[in-house]
């Protein structure tokens, strides 16, 4: 055998083996490699497992604290409408009561009357502005509406009833008679339906209806 020939019998041995082992890396290689990626699955499974769960739970939580939160609104609104509706109610007693023109044996006098009206829309009135962020913007104007006209007219006639009848002339004392009159003709026939549709609102802002 010729120099040459152990010269190439040599290198192509080393080649043949640096082939060898460098199958030998990559197949360890990529057997390593492939157990790493199905840890890193199995981790990336379990974590993102658990991160919904977190979620699910933290999911819960703020669910049951928004019906905790509705639940003590609710029932705070329905306190709120219940004790306005009370006012409204004695307000219009009060007036309604004030512009009657009947009027009984040992009932209080017009001027004592008035009073009361007047102390009772004031009432609501207190009350009313105190609690009306717990309503709808539109029951409040309907609400502030219904009042105030009562009130106007219980005032309308209010004006007058300090004054005895015999020292008013007689055009003033007319006009006493048209105020009462207008009066008790708003609460007979204009207040029955704005109280009805006022009581409907009401009973939707509780989900009643």
């Amino acid at each position: 055998m010729s120099v040459w020939q152990t010269i190439l019998l040599a290198v192509g041995g080393n080649a043949a083996l640096l082939a060898v082992l460098g199958w030998l890396a990559k197949s360890l290689v990529e057997k390593l490699l492939a157990k790493d990626l199905e840890r890193f699955k199995a981790s990336l499974s379990s974590e993102t497992q658990s991160a919904m769960e977190r979620l699910k739970h933290e999911l819960q939580l703020t669910a049951v604290e928004h019906q905790v939160r509705f639940s003590n609104l609710h029932e705070k609104r329905a306190q709120v409408v219940a004790e306005l509706y009370g006012l409204l109610v004695e307000a219009y007693w009060a007036t309604s009561g004030f512009v009657s023109p009947m009027e009984w044996v040992g009932e209080p006098d017009k001027k004592q009357k008035y009073v009361t009206a007047m102390n009772a829309t004031a009432d609501f009135f207190r009350f009313f502005e105190k609690n009306r962020i717990y309503l709808p913007e539109a029951v409040c104007k309907q609400l502030e509406e219904f009042v105030r006209n009562m009130r106007s007219k219980a005032i309308g006639f209010g004006v007058y009833v300090r004054y005895e009848d015999a020292n008013l002339p007689a055009h003033t004392l007319e006009q006493k008679h048209k105020a009462w009159q207008d009066g008790w003709d708003f609460f007979e026939q204009q207040v029955p339906p704005a109280r009805a549709a006022l009581e409907d609102e009401l009973r939707e802002v509780l989900g009643a209806r």
